[in-house]
């Protein structure tokens, strides 16, 4: 899109008064430049971020937000339907609901997290039957543990001076050595980011490689076969089929180097790109796997598309900016955000487009950083910039000071007195939000999961099974905690001390 042509928001269905809106613009911005300076330099720096001198937050607010009133839906027109030119092999959806099914009666509700000595930790959401995996006698650092969504084991990343590996672990105070429990390892090759099969039989990860590239590979959670390396590029994003056969993935930056197709377990693509990329993380798969949701180019400008595959439909809805996206667990719902700041491309509002009604809906006017849906569809949960309590206004402003470290070695950063992130739960069925907290993250949330939030939010569960509690890590009394804040309000409980934490899908 030219800088010079005027930015309008298509998607914009609240009835602010102008003035208002003009009150806080400046305001805003001051917000969004002061996360985005920090985002950034925590991103060169991870370590910085734990040095933020944000004083003790209080916490337990459970206040009524302040979300636009809601309005009498009104029917989106498509920009454009077309008919899909690629023909999709859509997995039959009876084995994943089947196999859903039975998990879901296992009832297992418990939390890995990363302890602050770098070891991996379950623990049963009050505190009791608490399990250390792994040691410090390992001599390796672990992190961001994911759950299979069997909850029968759980992979973890473990890096070492010689390297780096994929762990996969029992629930159980482990008997036998590590190398047991290790199903790959490289010297040069380190992985980053696991992501498990809906089935639990298969890994996908990612590994940095030469030439600033990175490797998409698959190995089997048991450690039976050698890992496979499907694709490589950079940045990567994809979302698994329902049946855990194949892969939708998006990688690529330029248009020359831009990639959105379906590959097979074996690498195998079925078929050329489906569509010029637009400016999107990660695909979005929908329950059963019957839409798609992406960002496509259309006439230069970046879309959102949603494509059906039992009719190789496409809808296209015209947005301008970047498109963070996620599908409803329960519906075909599909919750986004879009931005129009290059600083920070994925935030702006918070909206939900009804695929069988064609209709979209505005569930918070706020700048929303992320968002992750309750595994029963009901609830949305997201992170916006923080902001003083008793301001009314939709983008509030909040107490600064100075801080002890410069943006880039130049200006102080400016720094909110309580917190520079709150946590809102939204009813989608209602519109009705509760503000949860105000809180400051830890560096390794907020430097390497909120900004990819939308590729985590596929792989690692921060909600309850039952839909009732989050987990959030935050930074309090100088020491990081891991807490669990409740959907419906009330003072927040420390469960331990440590770095991130996930919780178990049943």
């Amino acid at each position: 899109m030219p800088d010079d042509e005027p930015r309008t928001d298509p998607f914009d269905l609240d009835d602010l008064d102008t003035r208002s809106q003009e009150s806080h613009h400046l305001l805003r911005n001051c917000v969004l430049q002061l996360i985005t300076g920090i985002l950034i330099f925590s991103l060169a720096s991870t370590s910085i971020l734990t040095y933020f001198a944000i004083a003790r937050q209080e916490r337990g607010i459970a206040e009524r937000s302040e979300f636009p009133t809601q309005r009498e839906e009104q029917p989106i027109v498509p920009q454009a339907t077309v008919e899909a030119t690629t023909v999709i092999d859509v997995p039959t959806p009876a084995q994943p609901v089947e196999r859903e099914a039975a998990a879901a009666k296992l009832e297992i509700n418990r939390i890995a997290l990363v302890n602050s000595a770098g070891q991996i930790e379950t623990v049963s959401p009050d505190g009791t039957n608490r399990r250390v995996l792994t040691l410090e006698s390992d001599n390796a650092l672990f992190s961001f543990p994911t759950w299979a969504p069997d909850g029968r084991r759980l992979a973890v990343l473990g890096t070492r001076q010689s390297g780096g590996g994929i762990y996969v672990l029992e629930d159980s105070p482990r008997k036998d050595s590590l190398a047991d429990r290790q199903i790959y390892f490289s010297n040069n090759e380190i992985p980053f980011y696991l992501y498990w099969s809906p089935d639990s039989t298969n890994l996908a990860f990612l590994a940095n490689r030469a030439r600033n590239t990175i490797g998409l590979s698959v190995v089997a959670g048991d450690g039976r076969d050698a890992s496979r390396l499907l694709a490589t590029g950079s940045p990567f994003y994809w979302d698994w089929s329902s049946d855990g056969q194949q892969l939708l993935i998006h990688s690529g930056e330029s248009r020359s180097d831009s990639v959105f197709t379906l590959i097979d377990l074996d690498g195998g693509a079925q078929g050329e790109n489906f569509a010029s990329p637009g400016d999107f993380q990660a695909p979005s798969i929908g329950p059963q796997g019957r839409y798609w949701a992406y960002a496509e180019k259309i006439n230069g400008r970046s879309t959102l598309a949603v494509v059906d595959t039992h009719s190789g439909e496409r809808r296209a809805y015209e947005h301008v900016g970047s498109l963070a996206m996620s599908w409803s667990p329960t519906r075909h719902w599909l919750a986004f955000t879009n931005g129009s700041d290059p600083l920070s491309p994925f935030w702006g509002p918070l909206r939900l487009l009804d695929i069988e009604s064609q209709t979209i809906r505005l569930l918070s006017s706020q700048t929303v950083i992320a968002f992750f849906w309750s595994p029963d569809g009901r609830y949305l949960a997201f992170i916006s910039p923080g902001r003083e309590r008793n301001d009314d206004s939709v983008y509030a402003g909040v107490p600064v000071k100075p801080g002890r470290f410069s943006r880039l070695g130049s200006s102080p950063i400016q720094q909110p007195r309580r917190g520079f992130l709150t946590l809102t739960v939204v009813d989608v069925e209602t519109g009705q939000g509760l503000r949860l907290l105000d809180f400051q993250p830890t560096a390794t949330y907020f430097t390497q999961f909120l900004p990819f939030f939308d590729q985590y939010a596929l792989s690692h569960r921060i909600w309850s099974p039952d839909s009732s509690a989050l987990v959030l890590p935050v930074r309090e009394d100088e020491q990081n905690w891991i807490l669990i804040v409740k959907a419906q309000g009330g003072r927040p409980a420390r469960l331990a001390t440590g770095e991130i934490a996930f919780w178990s899908h049943h």
